[in-house]
């Protein structure tokens, strides 16, 4: 592929994320990581790897997809879903200056990871830049966010960030190698989600249950 190609397909899976990561909308918000993750799928078939981008279709797309909408109740039919953690909009306020507070610790890491390339020797290319991208904005994401469905995206997309970061390091060398790690994180990214997703759904329940108690209890002192 081009290089300005590969720029460009670098720079859109980024802001997928970014939009994935800060849209106040749970729901879509879910629905840009699905287009995030068919990003991914583009980005491995670039650079030839074909399994990977099946995977990614299969595990990051559709199966991550479905766990997320699960958790949030979304499924044929439902009605807007009730309970603190499950609201379609993000009820938790947020504010500029937590917002640049938590961007330091993102910064200090990705320096790090940065440094680190250098004294490998090697130059920063688009997939890099990309995975690196993706891992600040995962971390920044991870440390503003309380609402436990955000932490989990925020989860996935600095899991995909580390993989593209690999897989540009060994693919001229071990790629077998590069594959196998990165179908094994896969794995367990999608399990790890699938508790979370599972986990966040019995806490809506419980809340929302709780809710209900409270409501009766007042109607019935009323």
């Amino acid at each position: 592929m081009p290089p300005f190609l590969d720029v460009l397909l670098a720079l859109t899976v980024v802001a997928l994320a970014a939009l994935a990561l800060v849209d106040r909308q749970l729901v879509r918000a879910c629905s840009w990581f699905v287009a995030f993750a068919l990003g991914v799928a583009l980005t491995w078939l670039s650079q030839g790897f074909l399994w990977l981008a099946l995977l990614e279709v299969v595990f990051g797309a559709a199966l991550t997809g479905s766990f997320l909408f699960y958790s949030l109740g979304v499924r044929p039919g439902a009605v807007e879903p009730r309970g603190r953690l499950s609201r379609w909009r993000d009820p938790l306020p947020l504010t500029w200056r937590r917002g640049v507070l938590r961007l330091l610790p993102a910064v200090a890491v990705v320096i790090m990871l940065v440094m680190a390339l250098a004294d490998f020797g090697q130059v920063p290319g688009p997939q890099r830049l990309g995975g690196l991208g993706l891992i600040f904005l995962g971390l920044w994401a991870f440390a503003l966010h309380r609402h436990l469905l955000r932490r989990l995206l925020a989860f996935n997309v600095i899991g995909t960030g580390i993989f593209l970061i690999l897989m540009a390091l060994v693919r001229d060398t071990t790629p077998a190698a590069g594959h196998g790690l990165v179908i094994t994180g896969l794995v367990v990214a999608l399990l790890g989600t699938a508790l979370g997703s599972l986990l966040i759904r019995r806490l809506n329940g419980l809340d929302a249950s709780r809710g209900s108690s409270v409501t009766l209890a007042e109607q019935g002192s009323g």
